[in-house]
């Protein structure tokens, strides 16, 4: 062979190298930006260069920089891809639609060409739904939020209008790139006042009821399973900074109630949370039509496939009920909590294979009826009275986000331990995969 048809060949394996890494970035950032964890960007990056025949890829992701490293074996020369995400927002439409692209390659992959101009289109389609009713969607969850914790119509309807100026609010701040610490601080600040105008506009209500549903809505789209999934995955560096990141959006929003709450404190309005709030199985069929909402609005927010609606709206009302159940049999709330995440994610593992979408966006959109914001607020309120008993309180709800997370992350582990693809992935991933394409078994089949 001669040097110029020895150089051409190595210059076309460059080539084709190069291609295959920058679609493989790609891919990843998608689905990263969208919602998925470490370990399933990793995995996929692992699994999509395979699949087009080179070996020998590391991966690696941290908070903000995906990495991808080949060392071509015959002239020992590396090539090395970087992305920084930037921004991230949970969109399971798009996540989903990624995620069955890279299931495409991994049967059989088709030319980078055509699968970089399918996610192309991916990227730059329209949204599910306008942006008018994605924020309606926020504005059920709050509605929904407010029902689930004993309020009435008005507070219904004024936990609705906050929630969906809380929503325009920060989005339009988010446009204007203002930091997210401070996007929380103006939506944490917005509960209380709409809770002062619902006071004066029927003093029976219980207008602090606005407040928490509103902390609802905002807890919704924080981090916190992506936060505990890094972690137990092994992904320290990215599980920290997720857990950074979820405390600095808590600490805004707690920021913004605070302080709005000590300004209509001076007109002589102050916040209160009633004791007898304290669900039973004898409101079992408004809590359960409240959770439904719930999950419908956070999926029309974080935009659910379609096909994917009516079992994430199940999912929802089982997890409501297994919850009830738990505190009903005398387990406390972080307990009742992780109970339910754990029946919630069982049964996520099949309902996925059903509806075609990954586990994660069934299993975190069917567990937000059970975001502690009642146990935030009433430390919140126990804090500024000078109660120790807040910072209980405040320990309580973040142990409560955490069994939601780590119930719902053992289920699926245990459920891909059991029928496969967990064994063969032991090597190399602690945890189990929850955004990726995941054919559970052990034939020719399983994907990954």
């Amino acid at each position: 062979m001669s040097d110029v048809t020895r150089t051409l060949n190595v210059f076309d394996s460059a080539a084709y190298t190069r291609s295959v890494l920058d679609l493989t970035m790609r891919l990843a950032e998608v689905i990263f930006a969208a919602g998925a964890g470490a370990e399933d960007a990793t995995a996929a990056m692992e699994a999509i260069t395979r699949a087009y025949g080179l070996r020998g890829t590391e991966a690696n992701v941290t908070h903000t920089i995906i990495a991808l490293t080949h060392e071509d074996p015959a002239t020992h020369e590396s090539i090395t891809r970087s992305r920084n995400v930037k921004y991230r927002s949970l969109n399971y439409g798009k996540l989903t639609a990624t995620s069955e692209l890279i299931a495409e390659i991994l049967d059989s992959p088709p030319e980078v060409a055509d699968a970089r101009k399918r996610l192309a289109t991916i990227v730059s389609a329209k949204p599910q739904v306008p942006a008018l009713y994605r924020r309606i969607g926020w504005s059920l969850v709050g509605a929904g939020a407010a029902v689930l914790i004993g309020g009435g119509l008005v507070v219904c309807i004024a936990a609705f209008i906050a929630t969906f100026f809380i929503d325009l609010i920060t989005t339009a701040l988010d446009r204007r790139q203002v930091p997210v610490f401070y996007q929380n601080v103006v939506g944490g600040a917005i509960g209380p006042v709409v809770a002062a105008v619902v006071a004066l506009i029927d003093p029976t209500a219980n207008p602090s009821l606005v407040v928490i549903a509103t902390i609802i809505m905002l807890l919704a789209g924080v981090t916190t399973f992506g936060a505990v999934h890094d972690t137990l995955s092994g992904f320290y560096l990215t599980g920290t900074a997720r857990m950074m990141e979820a405390l600095l959006i808590t600490g805004g929003l707690v920021t913004g109630v605070a302080g709005a709450s000590l300004l209509v404190a001076r007109f002589g309005f102050q916040l209160r949370v009633d004791a007898n709030l304290t669900p039973t199985l004898a409101d079992l069929p408004v809590l359960l039509v409240a959770a439904i909402v719930i999950v419908a609005g956070f999926g029309l927010a974080v935009q659910v496939p379609w096909r994917a609606f009516w079992v994430v709206c199940l999912l929802g009302a089982v997890a409501e009920l297994l919850y009830l159940a738990g505190v009903s049999a005398g387990f406390d709330l972080v307990w009742s909590s992780a109970l339910s995440a754990v029946g919630v994610g069982l049964l996520a593992a099949i309902a996925a294979r059903i509806v075609r979408t990954p586990p994660l966006v069934i299993v975190v959109s069917a567990l937000v009826p059970l975001v502690p914001g009642l146990i935030l607020f009433r430390g919140l309120l126990q804090l500024s009275d000078g109660n120790i008993d807040g910072l209980l309180s405040m320990l309580t709800a973040g142990a409560v986000a955490a069994a939601l997370a780590a119930g719902a992350i053992l289920a699926q582990y245990v459920v891909q331990f059991v029928w496969g693809p967990a064994r063969r992935l032991q090597r190399r991933f602690v945890g189990p995969l929850m955004a990726l394409p995941v054919r559970l078994g052990r034939g020719p089949g399983t994907r990954i």
